[in-house]
């Protein structure tokens, strides 16, 4: 049929031609763009997974800078422990010097004056030493995050090194010295696991007794060295620090080596063991005493004779480095967009009490040898620290090229999903774009078949 009012010839071109121009135009974008998928109606499935990973890809990435200022924090806390530990050092010589016999008592002021500056450094950088602000052995950020931190086990006289204290039984003052377990509780009690005290009988007898506690349902000893007596006492079943107290009296008063060894405490009203002819353990509530037989009228007798007399040495150093709640400042770093994803830096407190130098006193030849063994301690303590900060970095490190790794990878697949195969694309918009040319074309040649009718009105 022939007609002039519908020339659906040309309606067919012109729609066919729209839908090239449409598809033509896609194509431009996607070359101009860059992604194939430009609005949700592209692709609303491969939108919503690309904007995911997108958010991943993303996260991590920051991840990795955050991981590498983590980096940076435990490398500067290193090289502040670094200076700490060579303070040590030249503490150590000074305190063997000091405990040399040839030193007068005016060499040993000077070398504990060179001593108080090594300790007034050590506390200067503990508390000055920063990461963007942030005190990296701060004493008041730690205590912010665990609450007060105090000593799990106090020791009065374990500065002084001697019976010091005046303990009254009956009508009389013994000398003694008080290892205190109140604050032991079960959920810090494993923190005594390894800890130990010894102490010297009085007046020359030449026994020493080594007290260790141990994480273990059974208790052993006595080792013998010479005569060093060494015991193991297992507090795996104790809740409290009479608990441990009672653990160590029972194995103390059962084993064969101490039989006969309390007498003097027979008659006195006193629960405690005997372990030498001349000094025993007594009991009282959560304190530990740590007591010689001699009985003197009143306490101030009994601490002046005590602190005079060069035996009944008591060293509690390793128990009383002990605190609670552990003081530890955690520093998270957030690795990625994924909540819960963190790697913890764990520093501790650095000043001169919790490293156990406070006091460190080598006026005397037997004080400086004293120090030494506070300096090696704390030597340890620091070391400790170190080797805990570089396995940190170590792993840090390693936390950074896998966040590298799995960015890598996962944009590799959002690049599949999003991004556009530019050649599959111009294939596309060449095609599209003829199509367009011809449409443009055919329609032309519709709008003349209607001049076909004028020949017929003719």
């Amino acid at each position: 049929m022939i007609s002039v009012v519908n020339n659906l010839t040309a309606m067919n071109t012109q729609r066919q031609f729209g839908i090239n121009s449409k598809a033509k135009a896609v194509s431009t974008e996607k070359l101009s763009s860059g992604y194939k998928i430009n609005r949700a109606a592209d692709d609303a499935a491969g939108l919503a997974i690309s904007e995911k990973l997108r958010l991943q890809i993303r996260g991590l990435n920051q991840g990795s800078a955050n991981i590498q200022d983590g980096v940076s924090m435990c490398q500067i806390a290193d090289g502040a422990l670094n200076e700490v530990d060579e303070l040590l050092h030249r503490a150590n010589v000074l305190a063997v010097q000091s405990a040399n016999g040839t030193n007068s008592e005016t060499d040993r002021e000077y070398i504990q004056q060179e001593i108080d500056q090594i300790k007034n450094e050590i506390d200067r950088i503990g508390s000055t030493t920063t990461f963007n602000e942030i005190h990296i052995f701060g004493k008041e950020e730690i205590e912010e995050q665990v609450g007060p931190i105090s000593k799990l086990v106090s020791c009065p006289s374990a500065d002084a090194g001697k019976l010091a204290e005046a303990y009254p039984i009956q009508d009389g003052f013994y000398p003694s010295a008080s290892i205190d377990l109140s604050k032991v509780s079960p959920e810090n009690i494993k923190q005594l696991d390894g800890g130990s005290f010894s102490f010297e009988c009085p007046y020359g007898c030449g026994e020493t007794f080594e007290i260790t506690f141990a994480n273990s349902a059974e208790s052993s000893g006595p080792v013998n060295s010479g005569r060093t007596h060494q015991y193991s006492i297992g507090i795996a079943n104790a809740t409290s620090g009479s608990d441990i107290i009672d653990t160590l009296y029972t194995y103390l008063e059962q084993h064969p080596a101490n039989s006969g060894g309390n007498t003097w405490l027979s008659g006195l009203g006193v629960q405690g063991v005997g372990v030498s002819h001349s000094s025993a353990l007594i009991k009282d509530g959560n304190k530990l005493i740590i007591a010689s037989d001699t009985k003197f009228t009143n306490a101030t007798d009994a601490e002046y004779y005590m602190k005079r007399n060069s035996d009944g040495k008591v060293d509690c150093s390793s128990l009383t480095n002990i605190f609670t709640p552990e003081p530890q400042l955690s520093t998270p770093i957030q690795c990625s967009a994924t909540l819960g994803d963190k790697e913890i830096i764990h520093t501790r407190i650095i000043d001169c009490e919790y490293i156990g130098l406070d006091p460190l006193d080598v006026t005397t030849q037997e004080l400086a040898g004293n120090a030494i063994n506070k300096i090696k301690y704390a030597m340890g303590c620091i070391a400790d620290m170190r080797s805990e900060l570089g396995a940190t970095q170590n792993r840090l490190e390693h936390s950074i090229n896998i966040n590298n790794i799995t960015a890598e990878n996962e944009t590799a697949a959002e690049s599949v999903i999003r991004d556009t195969d530019m050649a599959k694309e111009m294939v596309q918009y060449s095609l599209k774009n003829i199509l367009e040319q011809a449409g443009n074309s055919m329609m032309a040649q519709a709008n003349q078949s209607n001049e076909m009718v004028l020949s017929l009105l003719q």
